[in-house]
């Protein structure tokens, strides 16, 4: 709820300042440094450091200053003591920003890596039937043996070698052996 919140408040104030794309870029760079970087963790959390040290580390290891929106809403977080939240605040005004602006994220599972024309054709289909932006993220898992698996939302789409053969051996498992 309190992240929920506070995102809520990041978003009014970035749409106001006419920075939302741009506070939405650096949120997305902000919650890979902050998942990549043991340090800046430490440092949010540590009760020795001050308000202006533990923006320091954000800044060193964001590479650089953020937009002012991000910077004003790091350092109102930081006067209320809730930087143990920062993370589900940042996770927070992400999922606002798809929502507000139509933006689904998708997952694209494939044996081998897939060139970036499938990609593109994929996306303008998933574009089209869901009417929103979809950006899709993919992943290699050879153990799918070729085909691919794709998920949106709510709906998977397995057209996997893998599954198939699954389904092959669970329909020839279901009937007596038969000697031809």
């Amino acid at each position: 709820m309190i992240a929920n919140r506070y995102a809520k408040a990041l978003a009014a104030y970035a749409a106001a300042g006419g920075e939302e794309r741009r506070t939405y870029d650096e949120v997305k760079r902000l919650i890979g440094c902050y998942r990549e970087d043991a340090t800046l963790r430490e440092a949010l959390f540590s009760p020795v450091l001050s308000a202006e040290k533990k923006l320091g580390f954000v800044c060193r290891s964001f590479g650089g200053r953020p937009c002012a929106a991000l910077e004003a809403f790091i350092r109102l977080v930081l006067r209320h003591h809730r930087e143990h939240y920062l993370y589900f605040m940042l996770y927070s005004y992400r999922g606002l920003y798809k929502e507000r602006h139509n933006i689904r994220d998708a997952v694209l599972q494939t044996a081998a890596p897939v060139g970036e024309e499938f990609v593109e054709r994929l996306c303008r289909v998933a574009e089209a039937r869901t009417h929103s932006e979809v950006h899709i993220r993919r992943e290699v898992h050879p153990e799918l043996v070729g085909g691919f698996v794709f998920r949106i939302d709510d709906v998977l789409i397995d057209a996997s070698l893998a599954a198939q053969l699954k389904l092959l051996r669970r329909k020839l498992g279901s009937k007596p052996q038969r000697i031809v």
